[in-house]
């Protein structure tokens, strides 16, 4: 049971002008929705994933107003209405408090907008369901194995900053491809042949001695990825976002320079990849970790897990997150 959505979620129901306040329901779908549902027929749903770090009687939802301007966007895109932020955040303080055991110190939660009702063309009903899942993840802090993928795209273009369901059938379909070569993930690229983002996570590469990541437009924007800059931007860092060719990154391996590769996502927060297999050579990256990038992990560790101890040292980040006293 402990690799399953928690039992209890938070509900709320599209009315034709707004959503109704939350309520706390059990984890089925039950009437909510109808097998020729839309968002089953046509894939018109879109979803975030976010963390809440407890430390008792504390609880902190890192991050909450950008998550809820994400999926402002992604609900845009899909034509979907999104729930308002005060719905939002109510709706992720029930599920939270409905869940927390009492032990846990870090969450899962999994915001979800989706099509209820349907029809047999992709028209859209006026049924739409917001819902927020809670989930204990904590996976251990392992390098990561990567496979490039040089043929499949992950989603078409207009698609690739929307959090929608559908951009992540073909990620599951090549992530068997895969774990068949021992991989734990794919690294995507666009049409031009350059670094675009690893399945649910963004990348970033550190290479002849500055730290570079893919810029935005054709990739996912993650929230991970912006306090990642945010701590580093704060440390004086430079961090050059631009196109970053797989040519780049295969001379350099070819020339056995100093190469760090590392993810970031909410879900597996800031991980280095170990191995990197590109085409049926596997490339191991074992250069030392720049120091800016060490002082950032520390910072990290700080607004998330510790932040009880970050609120005045980083006002920006802790201000757009979600915090609140008490379990009940």
């Amino acid at each position: 049971m402990a690799d399953l959505w928690l039992p209890t979620v938070a509900l709320s129901r599209f009315d034709g002008t707004g959503y109704e306040r939350p309520t706390l329901t059990s984890n089925e779908v039950g009437s909510l929705a109808e097998f020729g549902a839309d968002a089953i027929q046509f894939g018109f749903s879109v979803f975030e994933g976010m963390r809440a770090y407890v430390a008792d009687p504390a609880f902190h939802v890192f991050r909450a107003r950008d998550h809820h301007e994400r999926l402002r966007g992604s609900c845009g895109a899909l034509t979907l209405p999104c729930p308002s932020y005060e719905v939002f955040a109510e709706a992720i303080e029930q599920a939270v408090r409905a869940n927390w055991d009492g032990r846990a110190t870090r969450l899962y939660l999994r915001p979800v907008v989706f099509a209820a009702g349907g029809d047999v063309m992709p028209l859209q009903s006026d049924r739409y369901v917001f819902v927020v899942l809670v989930k204990r993840f904590d996976p251990a802090p392992a390098d990561m194995g990567v496979l490039v993928e040089e043929t499949m795209p992950r989603t078409h273009p207009v698609f690739a900053a929307v959090k929608t369901a559908g951009n992540y059938t073909s990620s599951a379909l090549a992530m068997r491809g895969a774990r068949e070569v021992g991989c734990d993930t794919i690294l995507w690229l666009d049409g031009a042949g350059n670094l675009q983002e690893c399945t649910t996570m963004n990348v970033f590469v550190c290479l002849g001695g500055r730290i570079v990541t893919p810029k935005t437009g054709a990739l996912l924007p993650g929230i991970t990825r912006r306090t990642v800059l945010d701590l580093l931007a704060g440390m004086g860092e430079q961090v050059v976002e631009r196109d970053i060719p797989l040519a780049e990154v295969s001379d350099a391996l070819a020339r056995k320079e100093e190469l760090s590769l590392f993810t970031t996502s909410t879900a597996l927060g800031i991980r280095k990849v170990g191995r990197l297999r590109l085409g049926a050579a596997d490339h191991v990256l074992d250069a030392k970790e720049p120091s800016a990038w060490s002082r950032m992990r520390e910072q990290y560790s700080l607004v998330t897990e510790r932040f009880t101890e970050a609120a005045e040292d980083f006002p920006a980040i802790m201000s757009s997150s979600h915090r609140w006293i008490g379990s009940k």
